[in-house]
């Protein structure tokens, strides 16, 4: 009831900020990304109908634009057009033929990346509000790491505190080790938002913001951040962390921030002895192998499942090609194959090229800009890595508490990188080329 009482009280507050406070339009942002925080929790204003504070803050900015009427600074990206043109004239046709709760939900969920969007390009996204805007997810995050590292120590405490049977999950054949049910938040998928961190780390150690400047506190944030990712089992964050370690050995230079490679070297060793010291490297090996189809059925229960739900959506956007309809297929588990077989191939495959395209834009930007917008740049190229194989090995678009931090991450890269004067001459050079 306490919890309940402090989540109506914090979505009130967040509305009033957005609708009526001086720059109450930048501030949703920060409400959205602290709301991270909440995991499963929603409103249910009529049966049936549940609203999660994510959502509720993200209609109120629609509100505040319509209200005010800013100015824009940002055009929403073509491909983000394609998806919503697909997504209402999807649902409005499944509304008059086919129409259940299950089209109602999957599709407000997925329409929250077009709401989004629609925000961002009302919003000047300059260097400093970016740094905040990140600062404050890294402190979503890490607190999402420290009460689930709480609640691995004190496993049946937090289970009584937010009201769930404390039922312990074995990985593998043995007992010893334990995966984090993150009870507070609701579900093993908290662990999906925490990858970012070490990225925005980076980036606000070049800027010297407190948190990072300060090498005890960093490595203390690091290894919270380390251990939750470890403890959740969860593979493909531990995938992420792995190749966002090595783009950072391989790409990032030395003269940006000396010692760096050094330090990042010396704790991710010292991690990795520990991991192996325990009943884990299996499990973490398993994840590599089911990226060619090798199920390791001793530490993955679900990756043939996985596998089987993606079969059957390749089958179905091979057999329909234009899609299937809003709620069809069930949670398939992959981002490209779920919109794919629900509303056509072609906003299936827009989705997959997006994010690559953008990527790449910023790659060319990255290795022609000056050595000021480089620890950025590089950042966002660490961002956009996790979103990519986010939307390609998790299923976000079908939870409001997964998949809006991609959207969130997402509206920002792309509006930094093509609102800011600095960087918009190399773009507009680069697509001239």
């Amino acid at each position: 009831m306490i919890i309940n009482l402090l989540v109506i009280g914090f979505t009130a507050l967040g509305l009033k900020t957005i609708l009526f406070t001086k720059n109450g339009l930048k501030k949703s942002l920060e409400w959205i990304i602290v709301a991270f925080v909440l995991g499963y929790r929603t409103f249910e204003p009529f049966q049936g109908l549940k609203l999660h504070p994510i959502e509720i803050f993200i209609y109120a900015s629609i509100i505040r634009v319509i209200m005010t009427k800013p100015s824009n600074f940002v055009k929403i990206p073509i491909s983000i057009s394609i998806l919503g043109l697909f997504f209402v004239t999807f649902f409005t046709i499944d509304l008059i033929t086919r129409y259940n709760y299950m089209v109602l939900l999957e599709f407000k969920n997925s329409l929250l990346i077009i709401l989004v969007f629609y925000m961002a390009k009302h919003i000047h996204f300059n260097k400093e509000y970016v740094v905040r805007l990140l600062k404050i997810y890294l402190h979503a995050a890490t607190t999402i790491s420290i009460i689930g590292i709480i609640e691995f120590a004190f496993p049946a405490l937090v289970a009584n505190i937010f009201g769930f049977p404390y039922q312990p999950e074995g990985i593998g054949e043995t007992a010893y080790f334990t995966r984090l049910a993150f009870l507070f938040w609701g579900s093993h998928l908290a662990a999906n938002l925490i990858p970012p961190v070490f990225p925005i780390l980076l980036l606000l150690k070049s800027e010297k913001e407190y948190i990072a400047n300060n090498n005890l506190l960093l490595t203390i944030v690091i290894l919270i951040n380390l251990f939750s990712i470890y403890l959740s089992g969860n593979r493909v964050s531990w995938l992420i962390i792995t190749i966002l370690l090595f783009l950072t050995i391989f790409m990032y230079k030395n003269i940006l921030m000396p010692h760096m490679k050094f330090y990042i070297g010396f704790v991710v060793t010292v991690f990795v002895f520990y991991v192996y010291s325990q009943p884990v490297e299996g499990r973490y090996i398993s994840a590599f192998k089911a990226l060619t189809g090798q199920i390791d059925t001793r530490y993955d229960s679900s990756g043939g499942v996985r596998l089987a739900r993606a079969e059957i959506a390749i089958n179905s956007i091979i057999s329909n090609p234009l899609g299937t309809g809003w709620g069809s297929q069930g949670w398939v588990h992959n981002d490209i194959l779920q919109i794919g077989s629900t509303v056509g191939i072609i906003p299936g495959a827009t989705l997959f090229f997006a994010p690559l395209l953008l990527l790449l834009k910023i790659y060319r930007i990255f290795s022609e800009i000056i050595v000021e917008h480089k620890t950025m740049l590089f950042t966002m190229i660490g961002l956009l890595i996790f979103i990519i194989v986010s939307i390609f090995l998790n299923g976000n678009f079908f939870l409001v508490q997964t998949g809006v931090p991609l959207f969130v991450l997402w509206a920002i890269i792309y509006s930094y990188v093509h609102t800011n004067s600095n960087l918009n001459h190399i773009l507009t050079s680069n697509q001239s080329k």
